[in-house]
């Protein structure tokens, strides 16, 4: 039993340990962080009772890796916090945006969250996969089974649809001339009138 789990560990989880580094860069200040956290992440997945249920190991990996990330990163926003007594004192000022710009942002980001919303299932996981998560062709093609120029055609696509819905629901201008004719040229091939 121990050695199938053993097997089952090495052939499922382990094999992904470069890519789960890259995605964890992404999160991480520095290479501790990133080592610190594929070893805690293994030692979850190790220690789980059931491995048998498990449809997609490699998934698993990511999402319990990404929920430790995300985890460690509000620990340590905390203890920064926790060490400042009085910002007043300090006369610093903010750098944040402000409340009609937060407000303004949200807006922009619930209507892009809508327009990705509205993509057709499989364009819009590779969408998402890319553009949200930041995974690379081969990492979407291993996840999705589907071919490097089928991400591509959706990756296109959701920008397209994103933008077009944007634009129709006010949030976008409408595109300068000049780009509308380069679009045109290139779809009909050429700089003829």
């Amino acid at each position: 039993m121990a050695n199938d789990r053993h097997e089952w560990f090495i052939s499922q989880i382990f094999r992904h340990g470069a890519a789960l580094q890259r995605y964890l860069r992404r999160f991480t200040s520095g290479a501790e962080d990133v080592d610190d956290l594929v070893q805690e992440t293994y030692v979850r997945i190790f220690a789980l009772a059931d491995t048998k249920s498990i449809h997609s190991p490699r998934a698993l990996l990511f999402r319990v890796a990404h929920n430790l990330a995300v985890e460690r990163a509000r620990r340590v926003i905390g203890r920064a916090t926790d060490s400042v007594a009085d910002f007043e004192l300090l006369r610093v000022s903010s750098m944040q945006a402000s409340p009609d710009e937060q407000i303004d942002g949200r807006r922009r980001f619930e209507a892009f969250c809508a327009a990705v919303d509205r993509l057709p299932p499989l364009c819009r996981r590779v969408f998402v996969l890319r553009k949200v998560y930041k995974l690379s062709h081969a990492e979407i093609a291993e996840i999705l089974n589907v071919s490097h120029s089928t991400i591509e055609k959706h990756v296109a696509k959701g920008l397209l649809r994103c933008r077009d819905y944007l634009k129709d629901q006010g949030m976008l201008e409408s595109s300068e001339p000049w780009r509308a004719e380069t679009r045109r040229r290139a779809r009909d091939g050429g700089d003829a009138e």
